[in-house]
């Protein structure tokens, strides 16, 4: 087992991001605070997995891991044996690789993400992590 340690004080704005990332319906803003990366997803009503990303991603479900917390609107998550559930704002979550998940209404996802962060909206990153 790994530890994380912070070992330095660093502060970020997303008014700033290190990187920005418009892929279809999406927008990611990404910063990098000592090793860790932190993302903000901001994804438009209509956007989903299957039909955003899955292009470019090229995996038959989404691989990547999520670690989050969500601001606001509502995502719906599914996993390939038909599990579903919800997610608004003020929840936390932690989703395993392995699902589609779409943007529920009018309103847009936002969210913040901690975990696998920089791999987001990454052509072809099919799940792979990385650093920004």
């Amino acid at each position: 087992m790994t530890a994380n340690f912070v070992t330095a004080l660093a502060v970020k704005s997303f008014d700033v991001p290190d990187k920005k990332r418009c892929p279809d319906k999406a927008e990611f803003d990404l910063v990098s605070v000592n090793d860790y990366s932190v993302a903000r997803l901001i994804l438009a009503p209509g956007w989903r997995w299957s039909e955003c990303s899955k292009p470019t991603e090229k995996t038959q479900f989404c691989q990547h891991n999520h670690l989050g917390f969500c601001v606001s609107g509502v995502m719906e998550v599914e996993t390939p044996e038909g599990v579903r559930s919800s997610i608004h704002a003020n929840d936390t979550y932690a989703i395993p690789p392995g699902h589609n998940e779409w943007v529920v209404g009018s309103e847009p996802f936002v969210a913040v993400e901690f975990l696998g962060a920089a791999s987001f909206g990454r052509p072809a990153s099919r799940g792979q992590h990385a650093k920004i």
